[in-house]
């Protein structure tokens, strides 16, 4: 059951922000490597940096959380009340563990039934990618910054706040958190990676619907993420 602290107005939000804001972001990320490319700070071919990769991170982190925000303020009542943009102290450790356990847990129970399909060292490679950018200590923090800490929060609040309850408002709850952890994985664009996002999806989900509360599926996200980032970091060093 949802918490509800004060009554909400109606609100006129819905599937068409969802589609504003993935446009917006995927627009947003071309015109910015055009940019970049044009004015030669990227070059086509490149090894992208690990800060190169946090500024292409921000125009696409614009349709996410921009969009999000806008439409609480101007077509409804705001992140917290439309969004459940809230959190509670017992969501840190249960989201957090949840997520971990996603990772020991879940993900190896998907992949099981696929593993005389695919070679397993290619489903980690996005992420051991990313992780061999970090090279010094700075470059460490702002991994863990990207990863752990902004994306989640970002993802969680477009994800799990405005798609999921946009589809709630038409489907029923189950289907709604179905097609949100779809969209969720394929918005990636890592085929391999497309069944472990899926399920992490619909964990996130759930815990946005059973609790009414996007904190518990954002500290779920920062333990799946993190649990990655660190296992790629210790067997690198």
């Amino acid at each position: 059951m949802r918490d509800v602290t004060t009554t909400p107005g109606p609100v006129r939000w819905g599937l068409g922000d969802v589609a504003l804001g993935i446009v917006l972001a995927l627009i947003a990320t071309v015109v910015t490597v055009e940019v970049l490319v044009a004015t030669e700070l990227l070059e086509a071919g490149d090894d992208i940096s690990l800060t190169m990769l946090a500024v292409l991170q921000m125009p696409l982190w614009a349709g996410y959380l921009g969009v999000p925000l806008w439409a609480a303020r101007r077509k409804g009542n705001g992140a917290v009340s439309d969004f459940g943009l809230q959190m509670r102290l017992l969501d840190v450790p249960v989201g957090f563990g949840l997520g971990v356990a996603a990772q020991f847990v879940l993900v190896p129970l998907v992949y099981l039934p696929l593993l005389w399909l695919i070679d397993t060292d290619e489903l980690g490679e996005p992420a051991r990618e990313l992780t061999e950018k970090a090279v010094d200590p700075a470059g460490v923090v702002l991994l863990f910054l990207i990863v752990v800490v902004i994306a989640p929060v970002i993802e969680e609040l477009f994800f799990r706040g405005l798609l999921l309850r946009s589809l709630e408002r038409r489907w029923r709850s189950g289907v709604a958190l179905v097609v949100s952890a779809a969209v969720f994985a394929a918005g990636h664009f890592q085929p391999l990676q497309f069944p472990a996002l899926f399920a992490f999806g619909l964990l996130a989900g759930f815990l946005a619907q059973r609790t009414g509360r996007l904190g518990p599926a954002i500290w779920a996200h920062i333990g799946f993420n993190a649990t990655t980032t660190v296992a790629l970091l210790l067997t690198e060093t």
